[in-house]
């Protein structure tokens, strides 16, 4: 069985065992619209429904008990092999390794290597991923000890009690253009100026930035066309150059075509959000390494660099 496979058994059994997905959705660390459209996914794929609304929150319909029966043996059986596999493996590696996860791109190797810099003698190694609930898990498994997120102001994703967290910094989202876009010779794009383009953005599962930013274009006017729905950095800047548009992260590179240009008054912000266990000894040098991280990717685009002269003072520290 894969993990998204099991993955999917989690979240039927999250859902069940909460009666609701407001309840499931702050367990499993992840926003309601996105636990619901994860679900409806999961339905269409089985071809019906596993859950009934009720007044009072969700129940299993005849599919979903059947499906949920057999997903608790399951995941029953899982979990007690992997306990056996840490308790074997895990436990003798700990004091000598530092495991740090987060999402594709250059931050997670980078934060790693600094903060192996700093804890002397001791090894680090990342676990890359692009959804932040299942970033979580593994940090409340033991299995990552320091995870990055990239959450959005008002979406942030929602903790278990025994994690820890720092907002680290909150950084301006740009916008990435083909170098033809009739606006790419602008210094400050607005908004709604890109009403009518076609945006590619991660879906709504992955993360707060679809919701984050459906609601900002709402405030200024208009519906997004968000045609595509992937979060592959190849192919979104294949699609880009083709003429598509795309939420840009503050460490967006240009080059190859593909042009970062300021919003208009700032309508979007990336979080940088620190986690770790509550039992976790690393976190003592994490936010420094953390922030040498970001100080290594000012020549990424001139926006960012000009915003962290200026604002790198009041990011968190340590």
């Amino acid at each position: 069985m894969s993990e998204l496979e099991l993955r999917h058994l989690r979240v039927i059994r999250a859902v069940a065992d909460a009666g609701s997905l407001s309840k499931a959705a702050v367990r499993l660390g992840v926003s309601q619209p996105a636990l619901t459209a994860q679900l409806q996914r999961l339905e269409r794929r089985l071809g019906g429904l596993l859950f009934a609304r009720t007044a009072t929150g969700v129940v299993p319909t005849d599919l979903g008990a059947y499906v949920l029966t057999g997903a608790r043996v399951l995941l029953a059986e899982v979990d007690e092999l992997m306990a056996g596999i840490r308790s074997r493996t895990l436990a003798p590696a700990a004091a000598g390794r530092v495991r740090v996860g987060g999402p594709p791109g250059l931050i997670v190797p980078l934060f790693a290597t600094a903060l192996a810099d700093r804890l002397d003698g001791v090894e680090a190694a990342i676990d890359i991923e692009n959804q932040p609930a299942e970033l979580i898990r593994r940090v409340v498994d033991r299995t990552v000890d320091l995870a990055v997120l990239e959450d959005n102001p008002g979406f942030r994703t929602p903790l278990p009690p025994v994690l820890r967290s720092r907002v680290m910094f909150c950084a301006p989202l740009f916008v990435a253009l083909a170098e033809t876009h009739p606006l790419a010779g602008a210094p400050e794009i607005d908004l709604a100026d890109l009403a009518q383009d076609a945006w590619v953005l991660p879906s709504a599962a992955e993360g707060p930035e679809q919701a984050a930013f459906v609601r900002a274009c709402t405030a200024h006017g208009f519906t997004p066309r968000i045609r595509h729905e992937l979060s592959d950095s190849t192919t979104t800047r294949a699609l880009v150059q083709a003429g598509a548009v795309t939420l840009a992260k503050p460490v967006a590179r240009e080059g190859t075509g593909l042009v970062i240009r300021g919003l208009r008054n700032t309508p979007m912000r990336q979080e940088i959000v620190l986690v770790w266990h509550a039992d976790n000894t690393f976190g003592e040098a994490a936010p420094a390494a953390l922030l040498a991280a970001y100080a290594q990717l000012t020549d990424t685009n001139p926006l960012f660099a000009a915003w962290w002269d200026e604002h790198s003072r009041g990011a968190a520290q340590p």
